[in-house]
């Protein structure tokens, strides 16, 4: 009898599914794991939702009700309508002009009012340099405007008076152009800047020409001593240089450049003319050296009063150069200034062209003085 064989035992590790059970299988937990994640995520955007529309509805709801409060407490309340408008300025800006330009008016409520665009319409016009606007009180405005200076008038022609020209302009120290409606007493006696084509500019535009710049910076340093040297008109009609007539209506040519060595030069020739009584008609100080000076001729005893309507005016031989005094010739010499003796005028075209005459002085009520 043949014996028999024992079975074979399985192994310890061997799988008890088959392979395509357990592909089955990972597809179904696949599926389980997908269908919950999606669950999950859906109910997060929910809530994120919610709670998106909760807080905009409590905004919204929040926003709506303070505007009710804020229109019945606050911008139709009659307490806070405007009632007082305080302005202070320092020029000749009308009560008027600045309500028009802020277009700020009693009886509007304070809080409508928006501040800053009013300063803004304030600062636009070209008078107006600095402005400030606050509401002081429930029912009041306060307004603070500093209003540019005018230094000098601006005029196309040099025997035009600007107080009277329609086409004249006041200028700042800035060179900023200006027009007031009102006429101020205080600006008649302004200094004239003439020589500008005043029709190629506008109010409120700025004067950039070198020579209306050297005509305000010498405007600025005599006016911190006007007792030193007074300005009546510049004109700059020339473009290189100015001819400034002063308070002794001497006609005195200036440089563009340098107006500070230019004064204290003409400080000095003043005082050296005082001391022989004479009076200056002309300079030109653009000469650094042997500058030229003619000086006015001394009254003819024989000439006719002026102020006597009978008396017929006359040319007078003694209208003639006034030659300085010993001492004043040997303070003017150690300074290098050339003062020959006036030439008649017939004869004034034969000088030379390498050397610098001063010819015939020619009196101040005769336009056609130049120097």
């Amino acid at each position: 009898m043949k014996p028999r064989t024992p079975p074979r035992s399985q192994p310890r590790n061997q799988r008890l599914s088959s392979t395509r059970q357990r592909k089955q299988q990972h597809l179904l937990d696949v599926k389980v794991r997908s269908r919950a994640a999606n669950r999950q995520r859906n109910r997060r955007l929910l809530t994120l939702i919610s709670a998106l529309l909760l807080i905009c509805g409590a905004a919204g709801g929040s926003w709506y009700g303070a505007r009710i409060l804020l229109r019945k407490y606050l911008w139709q309340n009659p307490e806070y309508n405007l009632s007082e408008i305080d302005i202070h300025t320092d020029g000749s800006l009308s009560r008027e002009q600045v309500l028009g330009a802020t277009q700020i008016h009693e009886g509007v409520n304070i809080y409508t009012i928006h501040l800053s665009a009013a300063r803004k319409a304030l600062m636009a016009l070209p008078q107006v340099e600095r402005a400030e606007i606050e509401r002081v009180q429930t029912n009041k405005i306060s307004i603070n405007i500093s209003e540019r200076k005018p230094v000098a008038w601006v005029t196309d022609k040099d025997d035009t008076d600007p107080t009277a020209d329609p086409a004249a302009f006041l200028v700042d120290k800035d060179g900023i152009l200006l027009r007031v409606k009102s006429q101020v007493p205080e600006y008649f006696h302004l200094p004239v800047i003439c020589g500008v084509e005043v029709d190629n500019y506008d109010e409120g535009q700025t004067i950039d020409l070198p020579e209306v710049k050297a005509a305000l910076e010498l405007i600025r340093i005599t006016g911190l001593n006007p007792a030193r040297y007074q300005v009546r008109s510049i004109d700059v009609s020339r473009g290189y240089c100015m001819i400034v007539t002063d308070e002794r209506h001497a006609k005195i040519t200036f440089g563009l450049d340098d107006i500070g060595s230019q004064l204290d030069w003409l400080e000095h020739l003043y005082a050296t003319v005082d001391i022989s009584r004479q009076e200056i008609q002309t300079v030109n100080l653009m000469v650094k050296r042997n500058t030229p000076v003619t000086f006015v001729p001394p009254p003819d005893p024989n000439a006719p009063d002026p102020t006597d309507p009978d008396a017929v005016a006359s040319p007078s031989p003694a209208a003639a150069t006034a030659s300085p005094s010993p001492a004043a010739k040997s303070l003017l010499s150690t300074k290098k200034i050339n003062v020959r003796r006036a030439q008649a005028v017939h004869k004034s075209s034969a000088a030379s062209h390498h050397s610098i005459t001063v010819r015939r002085a020619i009196p101040i009520s005769t336009p056609g003085s130049q120097p």
